[in-house]
């Protein structure tokens, strides 16, 4: 059957023990179990691990601590009492909790007490519970918004809705010889549209240095390029 102990070391939830917290005159009631495990994970870092490998703890271990931390500033029992519950019903702790895991003492070695499969499947229920209250608490995405486009209309038959109408391009074919620097050029755009630019350098065999209207100078293929008619 289950224990006291054992309840004690992994039934509690934080959630549960932040928002029943109470607030006096020196903190409320959470921060002082976070100031407590600071000083057991300095203090005990062979048994309360911090970050790393977390190893299930012994049931009793707390009759094991009470001589230690009589000597320790800083801690209480009642401290560590509340200290155990917080350490024990985090995730990292539940998931260690595996059926023949040895359990650890007060010093930190392996003891004889072994996890059993009652143990290890009460701990995967907490588990569960802990995972449903955090996807229930987290913030909901929003909305995604949707997009608006106005159609064209046409007065012709058949015509394509919400497609521009083609424009036609002014310009003469460009050449290598005819490209001189500051001459005024089209450039042709994948959409069949083109921008104004300006010759930045003469061209050199098929390719030309063009500065566009918006101040980028790009190298492009000729073939993309019309001198400019207007």
């Amino acid at each position: 059957m289950e224990t006291q102990d054992n309840k004690e070391q992994i039934t509690a939830n934080e959630s549960v023990e932040v928002k029943n917290a109470t607030a006096s005159a020196e903190g409320s009631h959470f921060d002082h179990i976070k100031e407590t495990l600071e000083i057991l994970y300095k203090t005990f870092p062979a048994v309360f691990v911090k970050e790393g490998e977390v190893k299930p703890l012994k049931i009793g271990i707390f009759e094991e601590l009470k001589s230690k931390i009589a000597s320790v500033e800083g801690l209480s029992l009642s401290k560590v009492r509340a200290a155990l519950r917080i350490y024990t019903s985090r995730l990292k702790y539940l998931y260690s909790v595996k059926e023949g895991a040895a359990r650890i003492d007060a010093e930190g070695k392996e003891s004889d007490d072994k996890v059993s499969a009652e143990h290890e499947a009460f701990a995967k229920e907490k588990i569960k519970e802990l995972l449903a209250k955090r996807k229930a608490n987290a913030p909901k995405k929003p909305a995604p918004v949707k997009k608006t486009f106005l159609k064209r209309t046409s007065n012709k038959p058949n015509a394509k809705v919400g497609k521009k109408p083609p424009v036609k391009i002014v310009g003469e074919k460009a050449t290598a010889e005819n490209l001189k620097e500051g001459v005024n050029v089209l450039v042709l755009t994948s959409d069949q549209r083109s921008v104004r630019g300006v010759v930045a350098q003469d061209a050199q065999k098929d390719s030309v240095y063009v500065t566009l209207k918006s101040g980028l100078t790009v190298n492009l293929p000729i073939d993309r390029v019309l001198i400019d008619k207007k």
